[in-house]
């Protein structure tokens, strides 16, 4: 039925019995047993029934989860390992049994979970693909019809032949992938499969699932990609430790992921940000940028913008920090610290500046980022600019403890979250002085906008290492929301502003 859900979750939990040492599984059973043909006298039956009991306990991987996907919908489920992604997809594709509560799937799923799962590594591509189709249901007839396709997805080459056992991870995923893309489901589950293969196959797999979702196929999609989840889902849930704690749009999501992923962050932390995501529409319309106010440099890092619905767009995640990485890397290649050092920033930095159309932040205890400004090349603080225009990001910070190496980070984002330009001090090798407790200091970075006409978000941070490990002092993403108008029909994201000349050749 149109209106019946594709997936309907209630209140379901999944328990796993845990042993003190591997001889109580053999010893609880013979106290249970010993229980039941026990007389009542003295206790004696409840004394065995109670040690078989103590002998074990129940680790809940899952507790109290609830929600539902309707038909064509795109859900992204988004966790610290051990939060229970995992078992909950096994347990909507039908390869688990909850322990308590409902589970209600209609259509046929199909489901790439556990890397190979499903092939049997004696049999060939060839043979697995049989098999595995027949599983699903399909008829002799309509597997030979789509085999050919499905060779030519998976891309193996002679492999195809071969025992699965010998395949690469990544050939295991490309088959795997290449059979789930040909059995038409109406269900389409993605448990972290499409990272292992490389650039141009996952490319090629966000195009197959694009092409799911036009025809109305419900998604499940787990992934560490936020850029795919924000290109491919609609909503997002977040899992920690088996409990449901939000479901929202996927920025909303990642943002409150990466919260809960700063060092010293508790669950409870994030009681106050659900909060005000709960009391913002999700479908409020992001307002025109010159309808917003410029933040004054005296403005508090609560400042904020109203919370935009961020649009899907087609886009291939950008490598500009990677550039940038690679770059620091190669003009130091006898400095393996400093090497660890851009590698951990860069990982921090991806994981961490993701978009909503809110401002977001967290840090703030060791020192805070007072102020954020966009300026003019006449000093004058707007949130309007022309394209090419000449302008300073400036911010205020003040150290709460001493810091021998800060480093100060800036980020521009598009509206669809995609990262246009990144930097900071380490990246640029332009390293800031030391900076003392109670100390105030004031960033400026300056560049030219050459980008293309549209709405745009600023991020920036303020972090240092202690040893190797860096930790966030404070980071305020998506601070200021600014709009660049155009001054010619240039189009893409960049603009270069080409000088074009043309001349007349002279034959011989």
């Amino acid at each position: 039925m149109k209106n019946t859900p594709a997936i309907s979750i209630d209140r379901v939990g999944k328990a796993y019995q845990l042993w003190e040492n591997p001889a109580d599984r053999i010893i609880a059973p013979v106290l249970a047993g010993a229980s039941r043909l026990a007389p009542a006298i003295f206790g004696l039956k409840d004394r065995l029934r109670q040690k078989a009991v103590s002998l074990s306990h129940d680790f809940w991987a899952l507790q109290d989860i609830s929600f539902q996907v309707q038909r064509g919908e795109s859900l992204a489920i988004i966790g610290r390992n051990g939060s229970g992604k995992s078992t909950l997809l096994q347990i909507i594709a039908g390869t688990l049994q909850q322990s308590t509560g409902l589970v209600k799937v209609n259509g046929r799923v199909a489901a790439l979970l556990e890397l190979g799962s499903g092939f049997n590594p004696e049999f060939t591509g060839r043979e697995n693909i049989l098999l595995n189709a027949a599983i699903y249901g399909l008829s002799r007839a309509e597997i030979d019809a789509r085999f050919a396709d499905i060779v030519s997805f998976a891309d193996i080459g002679e492999f195809i032949e071969q025992p699965v056992k010998i395949y690469s991870s990544g050939m295991v995923v490309r088959l795997a992938f290449a059979v789930a893309a040909h059995l038409d489901p109406d269900i389409l589950i993605v448990d972290e499969a499409l990272s292992v293969g490389d650039a141009r196959f996952q490319l090629k797999c966000a195009r197959a699932i694009d092409r799911f979702l036009a025809r109305g196929v419900t998604l499940l999609f787990v992934s560490h990609d936020t850029t795919m989840i924000k290109r491919l889902c609609k909503e997002a849930v977040l899992l920690e430790g088996g409990r449901l704690l939000y479901r929202g749009l996927p920025n909303d999501v990642v943002n409150l992921y990466s919260k809960l992923t700063a060092e010293g962050t508790q669950v409870e932390d994030l009681a106050e940000d659900i909060a005000a995501l709960e009391k913002t529409p999700a479908g409020d319309a992001p307002p025109d940028a010159r309808e917003v106010e410029s933040i004054p440099l005296s403005a508090p890092s609560s400042t904020a913008v109203p919370a935009a619905a961020v649009p899907l767009v087609e886009v291939v995640a950008l490598q500009l920090r990677i550039k940038a990485l690679e770059t620091v890397l190669n003009s130091h290649p006898a400095n393996p610290l400093l090497s660890q050092r851009a590698a951990e920033l860069l990982l921090n930095e991806r994981e961490h500046v993701r978009v909503t159309g809110q401002e977001f932040s967290y840090g703030g205890d060791l020192g805070r980022i007072q102020e954020i400004a966009i300026l003019d090349r006449d000093g004058q603080s707007r949130t309007w600019f022309n394209t090419c225009e000449s302008v300073t990001v400036r911010m205020a910070v003040v150290a709460h403890e001493d810091f021998l190496e800060p480093i100060f980070a800036l980020t521009l984002k598009n509206i669809a979250g995609v990262e246009i330009y990144g930097t900071n001090t380490l990246y640029s090798q332009q390293p800031a002085a030391a900076i003392m407790a109670k100390a105030k200091r004031e960033i400026n970075f300056s560049f030219d906008l050459n980008i293309i006409p549209g709405h745009y978000f600023l991020s920036v941070g303020f972090t240092h290492f202690v040893g190797n490990k860096l930790v966030v002092i404070h980071r305020r993403y998506d601070a200021i929301k600014f709009e660049v108008h155009g001054t010619d029909r240039a189009f893409g994201i960049a603009n270069l502003q080409a000088k074009i000349m043309s001349k007349n050749l002279v034959h011989a």
